[in-house]
């Protein structure tokens, strides 16, 4: 131990400073859309939108940056309102697909009337986002929306059960592969 850490005399870096060190783990994102040549608009310094292809639409996937408490959002909104009278399925929907996640979640805004994809990770005390990490960030969101999305519509717009409306979305992606 060097004297100095001994008398406590070294200063200690500051929250602030060591956050305007680190990289911002958006840019990582930024590099991967340009790499690809997806489509995307940085909105803000934290704040990313990156256009993801599926099979059954295209998706607006949200990546937002929070320094002051070192967490990366992930968030990707479905278009379209859930129509009253069914959100009591819905809900019902997304905690079966909620049952098969391993990372992320599904939520439903009544507010907005809006179904969400969403996924946080701390990156507390310093840590910084691999290629790696923030591919496999994105990778999850759209395997989830592929099978989040068309559940969704078979049982908003096709009137199925949650349990019916799952296994044919299950079934439609399986075909598509």
């Amino acid at each position: 131990m060097a004297l100095a850490d001994d008398r406590c005399i070294r200063p200690a870096p500051r929250l602030s400073a060591v956050a305007s060190l680190r990289d911002n783990p958006i840019d990582a994102f930024v590099r991967i859309a340009i790499a690809e040549g997806y489509e995307h608009e940085r909105v803000a310094p934290n704040e990313l939108h990156v256009d993801l292809r599926g099979h059954f639409c295209d998706y607006d996937l949200s990546l937002s940056w929070s320094p002051a408490e070192e967490t990366l959002s992930v968030f990707i909104l479905f278009e379209g309102r859930v129509p009253g009278g069914r959100s009591d399925a819905i809900c019902r929907l997304l905690s079966l697909l909620n049952e098969r996640m391993t990372v992320g979640h599904f939520d439903y805004w009544a507010r907005n009337g809006g179904l969400v994809y969403r996924h946080s990770v701390s990156l507390k005390g310093g840590a910084s986002l691999s290629t790696d990490q923030a591919l496999d960030l994105m990778s999850h969101a759209l395997d989830s929306a592929e099978q989040g999305y068309p559940a969704a519509q078979y049982v908003v717009w096709a009137g199925r059960s949650p349990e019916d409306a799952l296994s044919e979305a299950l079934v439609d992606l399986a075909a598509r592969q």
